[in-house]
């Protein structure tokens, strides 16, 4: 399950940066080609781009985890529902502060049925769908 879990990561951060990276490119060819006054506001687009792959990290694991599902996994929360986008974002905000991130992975990397400290807060655990 441990790489499972990992792969399931990996899988929705590359999903939600392929999404946001390929509406950015669009964003900036069409800037480009059609409206050439404007290619000084091409930095705007991008970090409009990285918001909207951040907000999508966050609450990717809202109805389950769109990985997770394609791996036989799923978040559940209270009462074996997903957790919500308020429990997604505070599930997966430590993943995203440097150090913090390790902490939060390092009982995944030492046992793939391990529960990370931001799951045992709010009640969430990773299990195989059936």
């Amino acid at each position: 399950m441990r790489l499972a879990r990992l792969f399931a990561f990996f899988l929705d951060l590359l999903v939600c940066a392929v999404c946001a990276d390929a509406a950015g490119l669009a964003a900036t060819g069409l800037v480009w080609w059609w409206l050439p006054a404007a290619r000084p506001a091409i930095p705007a687009v991008w970090a409009v781009a990285g918001a909207a792959a951040v907000a999508a990290f966050l609450i990717r694991d809202a109805r389950g985890g769109r990985a997770r599902r394609w791996l036989g996994l799923e978040a559940v929360g209270a009462g074996g529902r997903p957790p919500g986008r308020r429990a997604s974002a505070r599930r997966s905000l430590p993943r995203l502060v440097p150090g913090w991130n390790l902490i939060e992975a390092w009982p995944v990397l030492r046992d793939g049925d391990a529960t990370r400290a931001a799951d045992r807060r709010l009640g969430i655990e990773i299990r195989h769908s059936e």
